[in-house]
């Protein structure tokens, strides 16, 4: 059990310097409330920070024009600080330990994969400051090293979990178009993510009766596919999954083009989030798969923008030209507004009655619904999505072709065939 959940704690991937503050408001307000978010703007992680800070100022700097958010009778102003975690364990303890001890923010704001987010909450809860984490799988935050659920008072999380990803992906299999003769290839590195994948999946693919060609874990960086492409072909492999970083994937695949593999299905994770890692990847990175933690085809509107998902891409597309949205744009959307809910319901930014109203949210969100549970985390949808290039305008599209664990995740389109040349 402590070994499955050490792996699971590695799953995400799938210095603390405050770089930014709202903007003062127009009017004096009658209270206030600090923010400190932790985000990775520099290292590995970066792409996860890319929308800090046009979703704080557009989210904050509205209210704080209107003279503040109505709280308890009060109109107060909201500050916020970003903080870099360089997208690391290390990084992101820093950040927060100036957040909460030096700058004395009142409340910390944490996402993307358990670098960032883990140490923040348990800093939160040594220091009972409340907190507020997404962009990690729900396990991976909840369970410590010693394989038990960590008890949280003051921290709040909402993600996806791993039975749902495991579902979609045995389940976006099984709808590939025509079927497959069951042999399926692995692509996982010698990294965390690559054992945490061969961990989970290896025993649920045999249980479905296909055949795993797995040539073992290898090292990340990995100049040379040719090995691992041949035992494919001579596996008559049908279907490649795997998680890997976007360098990996574009040798693997270019190798693979060169061999002349063409499988009928990949489903690849981590590389294939954001649409700029796509784009570099050319035209073998149209038609693979991957699961889809968030699209504007999601369910859910922003109680505190008026927007659905789709509303928000729009509104940073249309500010950003030429910049695609990626998924953490809309959780952090979501985090404020499960924040301001919390405040207005608590009437007051008192802590105590601040944490009670956080452990009564159930609201929508353009994450779709939000409601924390007795062990204050919220398990949001997954659905599975496929890439192709639009005709028109030439833009990467990840449509969600795959929609059987959540049907309130809209599907956009049919699953295809890898049709790469």
């Amino acid at each position: 059990m402590r070994k499955e959940l050490a792996s699971v704690l590695a799953l995400a991937a799938i210095a603390g310097t405050a770089v930014a503050t709202a903007p003062a408001p127009s009017a004096a307000q009658d209270c206030s409330i600090t923010i400190g978010r932790v985000v990775p703007l520099t290292g590995p992680l970066l792409d996860m920070g890319r929308e800090t800070p046009w979703l704080d100022e557009n989210k904050v700097g509205a209210i704080n024009k209107a003279g503040g958010l109505a709280v308890g009778g009060k109109k107060c102003k909201i500050n916020y600080k970003i903080y870099d975690s360089r997208g690391t364990m290390a990084g992101s303890g820093e950040a927060a330990t100036r957040a909460i001890l030096k700058d004395k923010v009142d409340v910390v704001f944490a996402q993307g994969t358990p670098d960032t987010t883990n140490a923040p909450s348990d800093l939160c809860e040594r220091y009972k400051v409340p907190c507020i984490t997404s962009n990690t799988p729900v396990e991976a935050w909840l369970y410590g090293p010693d394989g038990k659920p960590k008890t949280y008072k003051y921290t709040f999380h909402f993600f996806f979990g791993v039975p749902d990803l495991v579902a979609n992906h045995v389940g976006m299999i099984k709808a590939l178009p025509g079927g497959f003769n069951g042999s399926i290839g692995y692509l996982y590195p010698n990294d965390p993510d690559g054992v945490v994948f061969a961990s989970l999946f290896d025993p649920t693919f045999k249980k479905e009766g296909w055949k795993p060609v797995d040539t073992g874990r290898f090292k990340q960086g990995l100049p040379d596919f040719s090995a691992i492409i041949n035992k494919f072909k001579r596996g008559r492999v049908q279907v490649v999954t795997g998680v890997l970083a976007p360098p990996d994937l574009q040798n693997y695949l270019q190798q693979a083009a060169q061999a002349g593999f063409k499988p009928r299905m990949y489903i690849i994770d981590k590389a294939t989030g954001y649409p700029e890692a796509m784009r570099a990847l050319g035209e073998f990175g149209i038609d693979i798969l991957s699961v889809n933690f968030w699209s504007p085809a999601y369910p859910g509107k922003s109680k505190f923008g008026g927007y659905t998902g789709q509303g928000l891409v729009d509104l940073y597309e249309g500010q950003n030209k030429g910049k695609y949205y990626s998924p953490p744009l809309a959780y952090t959307d979501a985090s404020y507004d499960v924040l301001f809910d919390a405040l207005q319901r608590a009437g007051s930014t008192d802590r105590a009655k601040l944490l009670a109203a956080l452990a009564k949210t159930d609201l929508e969100t353009v994450v779709g619904q939000v409601k924390f549970n007795a062990q204050q985390f919220s398990v949001q949808p997954l659905g599975g999505a496929q890439w192709r290039v639009d005709s028109k305008t030439k833009r990467w599209v990840k449509d969600n072709v795959y929609n059987a664990v959540y049907p309130s995740v809209k599907k956009t389109a049919d699953m295809r065939l890898y049709q790469a040349k």
